[in-house]
């Protein structure tokens, strides 16, 4: 029976330590936004060099919570039309907004109810000519962000690991979500 005490004693500093470290965990808005850079590409050509377009995602952005309980999405798209009498060059901007979730089971965060806020370009003379161009990139970011974790902890680092099997739910604030351990 001592031997069991002082087991748990030994045990319990490392428990509330572990517990001090991890009750604080969030993840930062420059979190989501390296994670989504690197799983969030898109680069399409279509046509030829003397009448096509190519487009490409080249900055994402992360607000949380400017509304409550949401995260805002921006993305700029490089676009270029090719024609024979002057390519075009614009930059396309989509910013979307979502409610986050958790999945436990994946241990990452979704979105839903995702809607898209505004569309606009950086060229406002030829925005008319791109936005009928925009339903493509737009579905493949809907369908992206509505359907792909926006961030997943690894649990192959041991930290995230035991949060990850502690986490019940997550709570928007401004500038970060927190994972919260208890329902």
């Amino acid at each position: 029976m001592k031997s069991k005490s002082y087991t748990l004693l030994l045990i319990l500093p490392l428990i509330l330590f572990l517990n001090g470290c991890i009750s604080q965990y969030s993840v930062s808005e420059s979190e989501l936004e390296s994670y989504l850079s690197k799983e969030l590409t898109y680069d399409t050509k279509q046509g030829n060099q003397l009448l096509g377009m190519e487009m490409h995602i080249t900055d994402i952005k992360v607000k949380l919570g400017e509304k409550p309980d949401t995260m805002g999405v921006s993305a700029t798209t490089h676009v270029t039309i090719n024609n024979p009498l002057k390519p075009i060059d614009a930059q396309l901007y989509a910013k979307f907004e979502a409610k986050p979730w958790y999945d436990v089971e994946n241990h990452s965060v979704y979105l839903h109810q995702l809607k898209l806020v505004d569309v606009s370009s950086d060229n406002k003379r030829i925005e008319k000519l791109i936005k009928p161009l925009t339903p493509q990139l737009m579905n493949y970011l809907t369908q992206f962000l509505s359907t792909q974790p926006v961030y997943v902890l690894d649990t192959d680092d041991t930290k995230q690991a035991i949060i990850a099997n502690m986490t019940k739910r997550i709570e928007v604030k401004p500038g970060e979500i927190s994972l919260i351990f208890s329902d």
